[in-house]
């Protein structure tokens, strides 16, 4: 790829993020952080506690930093980000370690439907708070 890169994965639930981070990951190796993954079993369930929220959160945060510390050359950042200041750490984080910085916004053209059980009054409201930076 060249220069190193942050990539960042954004969309309402149900969108495929996390089906195109993995399958990114899987043809580059590169590795998958998401706020998601702090919710998850062992075994793969989700268990979802907004109270854990600010800590799923930060771990994601850390992930990422460790491996741009690692000097990781592609790592992928895979959430929401309905709100700019969602996205601004992991901005932050590409330009303290000299990273090119993208943001991906996956659209859900497929009609997939979310695996986490978010209600559609709940994806309603993101949908209300989504801006797009041009």
């Amino acid at each position: 790829m060249g220069q190193h890169t942050v990539l960042i994965l954004r969309g309402l639930p149900g969108s495929g993020k996390s089906t195109l981070a993995k399958l990114l990951s899987s043809l580059t190796g590169a590795p998958v952080f998401s706020i998601d993954s702090y919710f998850e079993s062992e075994s793969g369930e989700y268990h979802f506690d907004h109270r854990k929220n600010h800590l799923a959160y930060k771990e994601c945060e850390k992930n990422t930093r460790s491996a741009l510390e690692q000097n990781i050359p592609f790592v992928i950042v895979d959430n929401t980000f309905t709100l700019e200041w969602e996205i601004k750490p992991y901005e932050d984080l590409a330009k303290e370690f000299g990273y090119l910085f993208s943001v991906v916004t996956v659209e859900n053209r497929h009609g997939g439907k979310n695996i986490h059980k978010i209600s559609e009054e709940q994806i309603e409201k993101m949908k209300s708070k989504y801006k797009i930076v041009l």
